[in-house]
C-alpha cells in the first residue's frame, strides 16, 4: 500500500454523529498522506461550503441524516474525486452506487477495511490512467 503523494490526500467527513467523524478521523489521520480538512455535522453547511470546492480528494458522507447523504452526494458529487458512503444502513447500498458513490463501508468501521477500500479506489484509478501497478 503506496499512498505515496506529492501533497496529502484531502479528506472531508460529513456525519451528524460526531464520535463517528471523531472515529473515521482517527483513522484517517493513521493512513500516510491523508489529511482531514474539515467535518461537518451539518450536512447543509457542508454543502454550502464545498459547493465551490474543486479539490476534495476523499469525501466519507453518511447517508441518514437531516438531508440525506445521498443528496449531498448528488449536489457534491462533481467537486470530489471519491465518495465514501459511511453508515450503519446496509439497505442504501445500491441507492449509494446510483449517485456514483466509489465505495460504501457500513459502520462500525473497521481500520482495515477502510485501507482496503482506499486502496481499492487509488489503484484502479492508476489504472485507469495508465500507471503501471506494482
Amino acid at each position: 500500500m503506496d499512498y505515496a503523494n506529492n501533497s496529502p490526500y484531502k479528506c472531508i467527513i460529513v456525519d451528524d454523529d460526531q464520535l463517528s467523524i471523531d472515529i473515521l478521523a482517527n483513522f484517517l489521520s493513521k493512513i500516510p498522506d491523508f489529511e482531514v480538512v474539515k467535518t461537518y455535522i451539518d450536512p447543509a453547511k457542508a454543502i454550502m461550503d464545498l459547493r465551490s470546492e474543486s479539490d476534495i480528494d476523499f469525501l466519507f458522507l453518511d447517508i441518514r441524516m437531516d438531508i440525506s447523504g445521498l443528496d449531498v452526494a448528488k449536489v457534491l458529487r462533481d467537486s470530489v474525486r471519491f465518495l465514501f458512503f459511511v453508515t450503519s444502513y446496509e439497505e442504501y447500498a445500491i441507492d449509494a452506487f446510483g449517485v456514483n458513490g466509489d465505495k460504501f463501508l457500513v459502520k462500525p468501521i473497521i481500520f482495515k477495511k477502510l485501507v482496503t477500500a482506499i486502496d481499492e479506489v487509488l489503484q484502479k484509478e492508476k489504472k485507469q490512467k495508465g500507471y503501471s501497478i506494482t
